[in-house]
């Protein structure tokens, strides 16, 4: 009985340090993506937005691939990574959302509120979920899945990389507002959805703190 006990205890801290990860992986490679897209926008100049369009219909038809079993196995579950399997299932959705995120704010907002606004969700987005799995002890009063420790760093970890792009009252709000938006987009919230898929589908920070950290911004930048 004992050492069933001990087994079981074994196999939990396996699991957990599997999943903690794979979380660190998925963080590291959404952050990379932010710096990646910040740094072929500048590279492209004019052609930036017909770049961006490229890339988000490369990423569709990739999507739609793996979902139609035409690329290899290994390829497939290579791409998979890039999202959470339990949370997503629709491949590669979390970075066809942040690309719908970056050319609506490329459309509406001034260049560098686009690139601030990228280093927002890219920088602040990671740190506040991999600070979230591995020092968040305290929940926020109004979530359970995201904790104060992890809304902090994401703050400030937002703030710090878009300092590189706007001034630091700027930086301050759009990061403030948007790892704030970030803390309470949860499956909580997205249940209320449910009858709505499309609704479900648009509900997501990738999408959403772009757009409106850049609007923060924009605002701040008037006064």
């Amino acid at each position: 009985m004992a050492n069933e006990y001990t087994q079981n205890l074994k196999c939990d801290y396996l699991d957990k340090r599997a999943v903690l990860k794979g979380e660190v992986e998925r963080q590291l490679i959404h952050l990379s993506t932010g710096v990646i897209l910040i740094l072929l926008i500048r590279a492209a100049g004019d052609m930036a937005l017909a770049l961006l369009l490229f890339l988000l219909a490369s990423h569709i038809a990739i999507s739609v691939a793996i979902l139609l079993d035409k690329l290899p196995l290994s390829l497939s579950t290579s791409l998979c990574k890039w999202g959470r399997a339990s949370k997503q299932t629709i491949p590669l959705k979390g970075t066809i959302l942040l690309l719908c995120g970056i050319i609506l704010s490329f459309i509406l907002f001034p260049e560098e509120i686009v690139y601030a606004s990228i280093a927002i969700v890219a920088f602040g987005d990671s740190v506040a979920t991999a600070a979230g799995v591995l020092a968040g002890k305290h929940k926020l009063p109004y979530s359970r899945e995201k904790t104060v420790e992890g809304t902090v760093s994401g703050i400030i970890s937002a703030f710090l990389a878009s300092l590189f792009f706007v001034t630091p009252i700027q930086a301050f709000v759009g990061a403030a507002g948007g790892m704030l938006l970030e803390s309470v987009i949860g499956l909580q919230t997205i249940r209320q959805f449910d009858s709505q898929m499309i609704f479900r589908f648009f509900f997501n920070d990738n999408l959403l703190i772009p757009l409106f950290s850049g609007l923060l911004m924009f605002i701040v930048g008037f006064l």
